[in-house]
């Protein structure tokens, strides 16, 4: 069979998935085309256990065993949001440096019954208070500042999401974290490595060092990770709930820790906290597909904008990015616009005011998509001015589903910000290339769980300590974060004046759902710092546009583009003509040397269920 022409107009879609995984996605293993030779794909691992196609249910997650909590609770009765606070608890024994009880997340909830939306922010919060007279040039690089530690909201923010839409008691869905904690589980490479590369971070408290570092000496691959004080400290939440974590002896030995470093947090700041459960979903539309995102501080908005700017393409087309010059430089231009609107407007909309509507809006796409796709590229992006787009208009479909484009919010007498150094902060979430220095094995300080159950419910799940083993600071068997290295701070000299009690680091988090006619069709999400928009979005159009196989979908080279700079980084697999193409355009095209996101999701397609875990990481679905 001779190898099919991807730029034809005449390919088929129907029939892409299983025809083009002879040819373009086998360019991920070196495969020849007409037109050249590509490189071959990164090392990944073997696919073996990375998809699964199921009828009913499906969890997708960055470790079988918490794939497997999940599971066990859809095999008992229990909905989406049972299999996904399961599998969290779980991630937050087996993933000790993406997560944990001393992180954060963020939670986007599809009640297919009610057909409605649910989300929470239950990130890393400072009650802004207790941090205003703060000097900040106290700040310093790296993890070790606890300045940078913010009250974790991941407790609360699971139990609240268990009472308000499952149907599992809190001692069933994590009775599978505090087993793994008791009882141990199997160090697998990926862990082994960044205990072993993280000497001195989990050196400076011994219960870290302890742990990790038995005996002095790392453990190893297949040595029996135990945490005995982390399982009494879940089973303490499982038997009394959210109150063990935030109040009582575990609060006082957090806030005394945290104290003793500089950090001024009280313990009426852990009793006070409460996840932010008002904020709507944003929602827009891609072609016939509704589009449910997280919002500010979240990063949803630059999915729902830049599918926005897609929308006109038929990308199809073109044929995909790895040999169609055309189609790669609409897809980077397009995520150099998204990200410097990021870099402007990606912050907390409780303190500073975000013309939403404008940035996820049809009218402001039309705008920007001026510079999409021109076959020159200009040494830089600005951000654009989304003001004047600001209508308060709301599409039908969203809603339908009680999403949709969240008001403007107004805050009059604002309060100046502060922001920290530029140096300090070009971290974990920085938007550009050139701002973000990746660790060896990829940003490993997030992970994300997909989950659909039989009924139709969704839950799109991402959460983290910020850095990888966060801050380092262990308190009764669990690492704290050091997530407020991404706030804006007040200045201590102004009038304090706020309309919210805390402050919500921005992140580029965005966990989504995507529903097709009141259905879910994808639900998708992903670590990787700031690569973790460009990555959720490359899959999004591939699997719905170009109609990819999900697998197939993640396991395609990507595209990393800066909005600074022309730099785009790419991972092997592209077509050499292609590249040489882009190149004449004005892309810096560089060879990605570390870092990538990695794509947790679960696609409906059919009447199947398919789950898909990255390739590039050691997570696995599990479903039926």
């Amino acid at each position: 069979m001779p190898f099919m022409d991807l730029s034809s107009p005449k390919l088929d879609k129907k029939n892409f998935s299983g025809s083009v995984l002879l040819c373009s996605i086998l360019l991920l293993l070196g495969c020849a085309t007409s037109q050249s030779q590509v490189d071959p794909s990164p090392t990944y691992q073997s696919d073996h256990g990375k998809k699964l196609v199921g009828e009913e249910a499906m969890v997708s997650s960055a470790h079988p065993l918490a794939s497997e909590a999940g599971l066990s609770m859809l095999e008992k009765g229990g909905n989406a949001v049972d299999a996904a606070v399961a599998t969290a608890f779980a991630l937050n024994v087996v993933e000790p440096n993406m997560s944990g009880i001393g992180g954060g997340g963020s939670m986007l909830i599809w009640d297919h019954e009610n057909k409605q939306t649910d989300y929470a922010d239950f990130y890393t919060a400072k009650r802004a208070e207790t941090y205003r007279d703060l000097d900040y040039s106290q700040f310093e690089d790296g993890a070790f500042n606890l300045l940078s530690t913010g009250i974790p909201g991941t407790v609360d923010g699971l139990l609240q999401a268990l009472e308000r839409h499952g149907t599992m008691s809190r001692e069933e869905v994590m009775a599978p974290a505090i087993r793994y904690a008791r009882e141990g589980f199997p160090v697998y490479l990926t862990l082994a490595r960044f205990i072993r590369d993280n000497e001195e971070k989990l050196s400076r408290y011994e219960g870290a060092r302890r742990t990790f570092w038995p005996g002095d000496e790392p453990l190893a691959v297949g040595e029996i990770l135990k945490q005995p004080e982390l399982a009494r400290t879940l089973q303490n939440i499982s038997d009394e709930g959210a109150s063990a974590f935030y109040g009582g002896e575990n609060a006082r030995d957090m806030v005394e820790l945290l104290n003793k470093a500089g950090n001024p947090v009280t313990v009426k700041d852990f009793a006070e906290y409460e996840p932010q459960w008002d904020k709507v979903p944003l929602c827009g539309s891609y072609n016939n597909y509704t589009v449910l995102s997280a919002p500010l501080p979240q990063t949803g908005f630059y999915i729902i904008q830049a599918l926005n700017i897609l929308e006109n393409y038929d990308l199809d087309q073109q044929g995909l990015p790895i040999v169609s010059a055309q189609a790669f430089d609409i897809l980077s231009s397009t995520m150099r616009l998204s990200i410097a609107d990021r870099s402007e407007y990606g912050t907390d909309p409780n303190w500073e005011d975000i013309p939403i509507t404008g940035l996820i809006s049809k009218e402001y796409a039309e705008k920007r998509r001026e510079q999409v796709g021109q076959g020159t590229v200009p040494d830089e992006i600005e951000p654009g001015d989304p003001s004047d787009y600001t209508l308060r208009n709301t599409l039908p479909q969203c809603s339908e589903v009680g999403a949709g484009r969240s008001a403007d919010l107004e805050k009059p007498d604002r309060p100046e910000i502060k922001r920290p150094a530029a140096s300090y902060a070009h971290t974990a979430d920085s938007f550009d290339n050139d701002n973000y220095e990746y660790a060896e094995e990829g940003a490993g300080e997030t992970t994300h769980i997909s989950v659909v159950d039989p009924e139709g419910n969704a839950v799109s799940f991402s959460t983290t300590l910020s850095h990888v083993f966060g801050s380092g600071a262990w308190v009764n068997g669990f690492l704290l974060n050091n997530s407020g290295f991404n706030f804006s701070y007040l200045d201590g000299e102004k009038e304090w004046n706020s309309s919210h009690p805390y402050r919500i680091r921005a992140s580029t988090i965005s966990p989504t759902i995507i529903l097709e006619d009141g259905e879910v069709r994808l639900v998708i999400g992903a670590p990787g710092g700031g690569r973790i928009p460009t990555a959720i979005l490359q899959n999004i159009v591939y699997i719905l546009e170009y109609g990819l196989d999900p697998l197939d979908a993640v396991r395609m080279p990507r595209i990393f583009p800066g909005s600074s700079n022309p730099e785009v980084q790419v991972e092997k697999g592209f077509d050499h003509d292609v590249l040489a193409k882009v190149r004449n355009m004005g892309y810096d095209v560089q060879a990605l040397s570390s870092g990538y996101a990695r794509l947790y999701l679960v696609s409906v397609e059919e009447g199947k269920i398919i789950g898909v875990s990255d390739p590039r990481h050691d997570g696995e679905p599990r479903g039926f």
